[in-house]
């Protein structure tokens, strides 16, 4: 802010009555040097009005223009931003900004399902089938998006046909809508299980529909893949380092998260090595003795894990204007009504390491969202209150 801004902020609190205040104003108009060190002291004792949301507010954008040079919003908040107020916040709330609900990113899910012989061995099939029918139709994840494959099913078997095993039986639809919820029941009760377990085309053709699928999205979506077997890889190629590439490959050139759920009979080291090729750290397991409630609940998981954690990068609404990556924030207010704290960004996923409770950007030369370090994501995930805001106009506190 230019010394002429803090005159004019100045002389607009101190227009009330007060010779003190108005001599004391005088002065430190005449000596702008000063200015700058004693105005923020002198409008937190002054009680004769309210800042102009110049100083000490957060009532105002700052973002960066095409051209490089700063510029405002208003107070009113145009723009898709509610303004903020200066209680509670630590860091953040000393400077000009802004803070609105942070927006979870869709998740569109790609869902592979193992329906080989051995699915029917001790009651798995229906215990999967009773645990997705639920899933799918619990109004908790209505804000998922889903499209569903079996395998070994209509040519995605040992012919190890990738782009055939890339086509969903139910193409990708919303939870919310329920023609497509009974329409994903429909499709798990019209299957029964047989046939080997072709693991590799199987997840070859996940993770190619959902590179795909991002690409198409941009940066509106999340898509991820959920892998679920019993068993080990039969047919095609059966080394599993081959088998965890795809994952591998789908996160290096998609960001595509993979999880891995394996049920009795699966090898769990396998689960494992898929699960960390595809950057979800590890496999879920399913007993067999209450299989329907565990699988439910790894399901949700899942759930839980991507929506809470990833939100998208604001954007402004005027084109000239652009957010500023340097000068974004988040917060993390406690559902308890606890103290208000800001997570910190740290460089990358990589830096998240020893419990940071922090954020980083998926890219940060290009950011399009923001993600929660695991540390930061369970904190959120136990809280179902918590409220979660991006703080804009001030400079990004940093690890």
């Amino acid at each position: 802010m230019s010394p002429r801004s803090h005159d004019h902020s100045l002389r607009h609190a101190l227009g009330a009555p007060g010779s003190v205040l108005r001599a004391t104003a005088a002065l430190l108009l005449a000596t702008a040097p000063l200015l700058r060190a004693t105005a923020p002291l002198l409008l937190a004792t002054a009680s004769i009005g309210a800042c102009s949301g110049e100083i000490g507010s957060r009532l105002s954008l700052n973002v960066t223009d095409a051209s490089g040079a700063g510029g405002q919003q208003d107070a009113s908040g145009a723009g898709g931003f509610e303004p903020g107020d200066d209680a509670g916040t630590g860091g953040t709330q000393q400077c000009a900004g802004v803070e609105n609900e942070a927006t979870k990113i869709p998740v569109s899910m790609f869902i592979a399902v193992d329906k080989s012989g051995s699915m029917e061995d001790s009651n798995k099939w229906n215990n999967a089938k009773s645990a997705f029918s639920k899933f799918f139709v619990d109004p908790a994840a209505d804000s998922l998006n889903v499209a569903l494959r079996f395998w070994p099913d209509a040519g995605c078997d040992t012919s190890c046909n990738v782009a055939t095993c890339a086509m969903p039986q139910a193409p990708l639809g919303s939870l919310a809508d329920q023609a497509h919820e009974q329409a994903l029941v429909n499709l798990f009760n019209a299957k029964t299980p047989g046939g080997p377990t072709p693991m590799d085309a199987a997840l070859a053709g996940a993770t190619e529909w959902a590179i795909e699928q991002q690409a198409q999205a941009g940066t509106s979506e999340k898509v991820v893949v959920v892998l679920v077997t019993d068993g080990e890889p039969n047919g095609c190629n059966e080394n599993i380092n081959a088998i965890a590439k795809h994952a591998e490959n789908a996160y290096a050139k998609a960001q595509i998260l993979t999880f891995a759920v394996g049920m009795q009979g699966s090898n769990e080291a396998q689960m494992d090595v898929i699960a960390k090729a595809g950057m979800t750290t590890a496999g879920f397991f399913i007993g067999n003795g209450n299989a329907e409630a565990e699988l439910l609940l790894a399901l949700k998981a899942i759930q839980e894990s991507i929506v809470a954690c990833s939100y998208t990068m604001p954007i402004s609404d005027d084109p000239d204007q652009v957010v500023d990556p340097a000068q974004v924030n988040l917060s993390y207010t406690p559902g308890d009504g606890g103290a208000t704290v800001d997570f910190t960004q740290v460089a990358s996923e990589n830096a998240c390491a020893g419990g940071q409770e922090a954020w980083y950007y998926d890219d940060p030369n290009a950011p399009t969202a923001i993600v929660l370090c695991p540390a930061a994501c369970e904190k959120v995930q136990a809280d179902d209150a918590a409220k979660i805001k991006v703080v804009l106009g001030c400079a990004t506190k940093v690890k």
